[in-house]
């Protein structure tokens, strides 16, 4: 599937230690991809809490939600450390945009390649491929840092890009009562913790009216986190916990001639679609201003909303190489372009 993918044996590495975490998931009754949800639509990173939470909520993912943001409210409060590129470790890269990206591409656990196959057997070496990605304890020392990693948007140098606003210093939803209209900052973090199925359903809305959309770069890293240390000040690393951040490429209208804009999604734990659709929401917002381009509630649309299954694979179809085709489109609107120059 990925002709570029190097590491056949880092890969099959990766398959043994979801093994591993999947055996020890079935033991203590676990349910990671569930609880990495939970955490990332409460803006909380506390698998064991939100493993309460759906418990004590029946499973019921809202109520698991709202039960994990009111226990976090009663907690203290630490401003935390901007993440440095330092602290971010990937273990998981790929493109749809471009075969060939400075640092090359790597599947690591790759959840696209799980069989859809329903097991009856509870032998969890018979189980197959589950979508449990490893916890970020179970990442490699020898992982590369994110800056030590070009970023694949840099090989879109040339191309006629929206100009993206600036970023705001961004405001704290759990603090204050952010207010519309929001900078990109404020409003990336409060829809980073926005439901998940609200998310790919709106991505699946934009990608439907899209002439081309594709992923720059998708990965999954350990994200050490850090906090100024009470007595001396130096930051000290507390926590580390799994990101998966995308970057999406949209069609886009530049100057009147087509051109392209990129947005940035990121959420916590390793689900990507969230991920995905974020940067999505994010690059059509660029193109569109306001996302004020009317989306008819015909019978079609709402049908195609509602259908779970069918978004999810839309948008998380954007894992799979589109490299012809991305290619193609980029030859069209720089044609487009030198048309419109004469």
């Amino acid at each position: 599937m990925y002709a570029t993918m190097r590491d056949g044996s880092g890969l099959a590495a990766a398959r043994a230690i979801a093994a591993q975490q999947r055996a020890a998931n079935l033991e203590l009754g676990q349910l990671p991809v569930l609880e990495e949800q939970v955490c990332a639509e409460a803006g909380l990173w506390a698998p064991d809490a939100a493993r309460r939470a759906i418990v004590q909520a029946g499973g019921d993912v809202p109520r698991a939600v709202s039960l994990l943001k009111v226990w976090a409210a009663t907690l203290p409060h630490l401003d935390s450390c901007p993440v440095a590129e330092p602290d971010i470790r990937i273990a998981r890269r790929v493109s749809s945009a471009y075969q060939d990206i400075p640092g090359g591409q790597w599947l690591g656990y790759a959840p696209d390649l799980a069989p859809r196959i329903l097991s009856w057997d509870d032998d969890p070496d018979d189980l197959g491929e589950s979508e449990v990605v490893a916890r970020v304890e179970s990442i490699e020392a020898d992982a590369p840092p994110r800056a030590s990693v070009p970023r694949a948007r840099d090989l879109l140098e040339g191309l006629a890009l929206r100009p993206e606003p600036d970023d705001g210093d961004g405001l704290d939803p759990a603090a204050s009562m952010p207010v519309p209209p929001l900078d990109r900052a404020t409003r990336s973090g409060i829809l980073a913790s926005g439901e998940t199925a609200g998310l790919v359903t709106l991505a699946s809305l934009i990608l439907g009216r899209r002439r081309e959309a594709v992923l720059a770069e998708l990965t999954v890293n350990a994200v050490s986190v850090r906090v100024p240390h009470p007595r001396t000040g130096k930051p000290c690393v507390v926590a580390q916990l799994p990101v998966v951040e995308a970057e999406a490429i949209i069609d886009a209208d530049v100057d009147g001639a087509p051109g392209f804009a990129v947005g940035w999604g990121a959420s916590m734990g390793s689900i990507e679609r969230r991920a995905i659709s974020l940067a999505l929401i994010d690059a059509a917002i660029q193109a569109d201003g306001e996302l004020d381009e009317s989306i008819p509630l015909d019978e079609q649309t709402v049908v195609g909303a509602t259908d779970g299954s069918a978004n999810n694979g839309f948008v998380e179809h954007l894992r799979l190489p589109h490299y012809a085709s991305f290619a193609s489109y980029v030859a069209q609107a720089r044609a487009g372009r030198r048309g419109d120059d004469t």
